[in-house]
């Protein structure tokens, strides 16, 4: 595992954005495209707004959600709404390869299906080049939630939460796919995250996060966060 720390949260959107910029560079060159799934949060949607500052062949990125509250086109809650403000007045392509979570589905679980049918022929393989994924004070990661029936999902890619988390049911990529992804990336600010990185780090059973694979994982976090192995 991969840990850099930095002393504010801009630095490592900032860092994040190089990361992925030169994961982008390193693919397209070796196999002429990149995918990548994008987690939600402040630190992440100012990433997003770094990295559309640099030169890259946008055509050839394919991007995905890493999860996605079940609520109307265009809610606040929603992350692909936070993603596109994001983006707003940017000199990123208006057309981006940007494939949402159709969580305004009449039936979910098939919108689940066809979601990672997408995810396998976009790739070709079936495994992302880069998922992004974020931490919670309960050690939540992507929308595998404590507790959550999902948590045990080893036979699908793409699945539903079976309660609802903060107000709203949730659909997520699954420990199968996130742990097969080429790279994974980890943005953690916040003094509040300092706990649930340390036992990250650890690999604690007791928290969803723990149970992320490590060996092609890279963390960027703050100094505010990193007291706990510093």
């Amino acid at each position: 595992m991969d840990i850099r720390t930095f002393q504010s949260a801009d630095e490592v959107a900032q860092e994040a954005a190089n990361f992925i910029a030169d994961r982008i560079r390193e693919n397209i060159a070796k196999k002429d495209f990149f995918t990548m799934a994008i987690s939600g949060g402040r630190t992440p949607w100012e990433m997003i707004k770094e990295l559309a500052k640099q030169d890259l062949p946008w055509e050839k990125v394919f991007l995905f959600q890493v999860d996605e509250r079940i609520a109307p086109d265009g809610h606040p809650d929603r992350n692909l709404t936070q993603l596109f403000k994001s983006i707003e007045n940017t000199k990123l392509p208006t057309r981006l390869n940007i494939f949402p979570m159709h969580v305004v589905a009449e039936d979910l679980d098939e919108a689940c299906q066809e979601y990672a049918e997408t995810i396998k022929r976009v790739t070709e393989t079936g495994k992302l080049d880069l998922v992004h994924l974020g931490i919670g004070t309960d050690g939540h990661t992507a929308s595998l939630i404590p507790g959550d029936e999902v948590l045990a999902v080893q036979d699908r890619d793409v699945a539903l939460t079976s309660n609802p988390y903060q107000g709203r049911y949730r659909m997520t990529l699954t420990y199968p796919l996130i742990n097969q992804a080429e790279k994974i990336l980890w943005i953690i600010t916040g003094e509040e995250k300092a706990e649930m990185l340390s036992r990250l780090l650890q690999q604690d059973p007791t928290i969803p996060a723990g149970s992320i694979g490590q060996e092609q994982t890279t963390i960027l976090t703050e100094e505010s966060a990193a007291v706990a192995f510093n």
